[in-house]
């Protein structure tokens, strides 16, 4: 099954559909500023209803969750500034840079690190996911990384997806972490962390990690900032809040089923220039712009 989108960079302004090819029924993706109006109604409804939604806390139980850890401040970098632009630093620095600057624990950070990649920069996964924290190639336009493999843009467009992911679900990291993992569309979805297995245990995982500590490598690393990374030679405090996410996430626009979405395919442009994805990568893209990382 395919679906074609004939731009991709109007989807704000257009109303593209597609037919199910196993049969006639048609399934409308609703353009994406009517997506979000439509969630803030939905959600609200949603959350006036749902009382006893496993996702739901009491104030003391978000304070405690958003509590855990803490945020780095740091006076800039340790590094060295070279005169061709690069940096040569530290890991635990780039890290610490990176929580004081987007606002997320120095602990949830290293956690999902230590799973994603075990603090690898060159890793590889098998679905192609690339870098200390796992960014796909398709979300590193979008979260603003140049390049992949340079550890402190990798490292940097994490955390500002982290963040997005925070202020979404009010400082919950159980939920942001599933939400890195199996997209916050799915978390929405299913009131909560969703029932996959491998969702399931990351979270685990990460909690796991959190609680225990995370012991970031002592390795040296000669990277290239850009503009993820602010003034590396300055605290990044007052710049680094998370104020300019904006934590809001496109629900799941299309009326269709698990098996059709699964089985979908997204024709992104046309001619020459037409790339063919499949409608979760589809959904992600729309994700990271609605986030405010893109």
């Amino acid at each position: 099954m395919a679906l074609t989108v004939n731009d991709i960079a109007a989807v704000d302004g257009q109303n593209p559909s597609y037919a199910n090819r196993a049969g006639s029924r048609k399934t409308t993706i609703t353009p994406f500023s009517e997506v979000l109006k439509q969630q803030e109604k939905n959600l609200n409804v949603s959350e006036a209803s749902k009382e006893n939604i496993s996702t739901e806390k009491t104030s003391s139980q978000k304070a405690e969750n958003t509590s855990a850890g803490h945020v780095a401040e740091t006076k800039g970098t340790t590094g060295t500034r070279h005169s061709d632009g690069t940096l040569t630093t530290t890991l635990s620095d780039i890290f610490r840079r990176a929580s004081e600057k987007y606002g997320v624990s120095y602990e949830f950070l290293t956690a999902v690190a230590k799973a994603e990649s075990n603090f690898n920069p060159n890793c590889v996964s098998s679905a192609g996911a690339k870098g200390i924290m796992q960014i796909m190639p398709a979300e590193a336009k979008g979260l603003g990384i140049q390049d992949i493999f340079d550890a402190e843009q990798n490292i940097m467009g994490s955390a500002k997806l982290l963040a997005a992911h925070l202020k979404k679900f009010n400082g919950d990291t159980t939920l942001a972490a599933a939400a890195y993992n199996a997209g916050s569309g799915r978390v929405k979805q299913y009131g909560g962390v969703p029932p996959f297995k491998e969702t399931q245990n990351y979270v685990k995982k990460i909690a796991a990690y959190m609680k225990e500590g995370v012991t970031v490598p002592d390795k040296t690393v000669t990277v290239s900032p850009n503009k993820l990374s602010g003034d590396v030679t300055k605290s990044q405090k007052k710049a680094g809040s998370t104020s300019d996410q904006t934590g809001t996430d496109a629900l799941n626009a299309v009326a269709a089923t698990e098996e059709e979405l699964n089985q979908s395919m997204v024709v992104v442009g046309s001619g020459d220039s037409a790339v063919k994805m499949t409608y979760g990568a589809y959904q992600r893209y729309l994700e990271l712009g609605s986030l405010g990382v893109g």
